[in-house]
Order: C-alpha cells, then structure tokens, then sequence
C-alpha cells in the first residue's frame, strides 16, 4: 500500500506540500494561471484595451486620410498599402497597451498586494514570468486586433490610392501583433525594477519616444545609428518591412534585446529588494 502524507503532530491533517501536489496546483502552472485570473478580474484591463481600440480607430484613419489628400494636392501617383497608416499610429496607441501590461506589476505595489503574490509565489523569478508569459500572448493579441481595426476604418478614406494587396497587408498586421508583445513583457520588467506606476510609465515613455524624439532632430551619423537601435524604431521597421537598415529578424532581434535587458533589470530588483 502506497506511503499516506506524514502527520507527526496527530492533528489529521496531511501537509500542505502534500495537498498541493494531489491536486496539482502550484508551481510555474498555478502561477501562470493566477496571473490570468488577475488579468481578467480587474476593471483597468478592460479600459485599456478599450482606450486602445478607440485610439486607433482615430489616429490611423487621421493619418491614412492626410496622407491620401496630400497625394491627391502634390498630384502623387502612387497607392498607399491599407495597413501602413496602422503603423505610426502604433506608436500613439501602444502607450495604451503599455499602461495595461505595466499595471499588471506595478498596481500589486501600490496597493501592498505584492507581499500576498510573494507569499503565494516565493520565487520571484518564477513571479516576473508568470507575468511575463500571459503578457506576452495577450498583447500579440492585441496587437494583431489593433492594426485590423486600424486597417479597416483607414481603408475607405484612401479612395483610389488604396493598395489592397492583402500580400502587404497581412505581414504587416502580424507583425504590429509580434511588436506589441515585446514591448508588453519590456513594460513589466521596467516595473519590477521601478515599482512605480509613474515612474514606470516615464521610463517606458522615455524609451519608446522620448529619446527618439529627441535623437531624430539630430544629423549626427552617431546619434542616427543609436536612433536605428532603439525599441520603437525596430518596431517600425518590423511593421513597416523595412530592409534598410535592417530587415524583420533584424528587427525582432534588436526589440527582444531590450526586452531581456528590461526582464534581467526587473529580476535583479526583485531579488535584492524587499516587497
């Protein structure tokens, strides 16, 4: 007959290691599963994606539209790909996206409920990819629904510049959808390491347009390759399709950099830092 839990102090109760594992709970999976519960229970997950979705259904179809009537003004003949006003539109609506993975970390902090998570998830490693892997999907997600929003309500305000090759189209969609998980997963190692939700967000801000914003105006050949290499940028050339300076896998390469730099930055805090 197989050995029953030990029970050295005569209460009739079996050990909690043993209850877990008998019902298959805990570890990286109860993790995993906690975080998506989180997710999904919290009123500001669904402002966000909301806020999102509003977002871009006004910034891609300004943009696309201006571009249309400038071609239409200078005389331009050439077609606009329907996906391609998601794009810079990105940029303005992934700070939507952002605020929802950051939140995911940094709302535990400001509440105290951190210490809980940390009781139930003593590992903190085991924690931040917790988080980190439910981000991820979600936002591919999310991305992917974005550029189609983005590419349905910009298509008819193209009129005959439209260029409806779904060829174009698709890879770009896919790729706004490989863009917004990176920068996801980037927003939460930032707020493990920060902690705090304004702070977080600065930082995040900084990165993605600040310090982009900042280094275009230059015409230094340094200050233009440093430019080439910043997160938002590859993502623009992962969208876009870019070749110069570098192609897709380039491009995924250099924003997975940041990403780890920001998750190794994030462990280190959570390992050096009390709660």
């Amino acid at each position: 007959m197989p050995n029953a839990p030990t029970n050295p102090a005569g209460t009739g109760r079996t050990s909690a290691p043993a209850v877990v594992s008998s019902y298959g709970r805990g570890g990286t999976a109860g993790a995993v599963a906690a975080e998506w519960t989180k997710l999904w229970s919290v009123r500001a997950t669904w402002w966000c994606l909301a806020g999102s979705v509003v977002l871009m259904a006004l910034f891609a179809p300004a943009l696309g539209g201006s571009t249309a009537n400038n071609y239409r003004t200078d005389g331009v003949d050439e077609e606009i790909p329907i996906a391609h006003s998601s794009v810079p539109a990105m940029n303005l609506v992934q700070f939507a996206v952002v605020a929802l993975a950051m939140l995911a970390m940094t709302t535990e902090y400001s509440t105290g409920s951190i210490r809980t998570t940390l009781q139930c998830v003593p590992m903190r490693g085991r924690m931040l990819f917790a988080k980190s892997a439910i981000a991820a999907p979600v936002m591919f997600v999310v991305g992917i629904a974005l550029a189609v929003v983005g590419t349905v309500t910009t298509t008819p305000l193209l009129f005959e510049y439209a260029d409806t090759d779904m060829g174009k189209a698709v890879p770009t969609v896919l790729a706004a959808g490989v863009y917004v998980a990176p920068v996801g997963v980037f927003a939460i190692g930032v707020g493990a390491a920060v902690r705090s939700a304004v702070g977080t967000l600065t930082t995040v801000f900084m990165v993605l347009a600040g310090l982009p914003g900042a280094l275009a105006v230059s015409d230094n050949d340094l200050t233009r390759k440093i430019l080439d290499y910043l997160p938002s940028t590859a993502g623009q050339h992962l969208m876009d399709g870019d070749t110069h300076p570098y192609g897709r896998p380039a491009a995924l390469l250099v924003t997975l950099v940041w990403v780890a730099a920001a998750q190794a930055a994030g462990y280190i805090v959570l390992r050096r830092r009390d709660a």
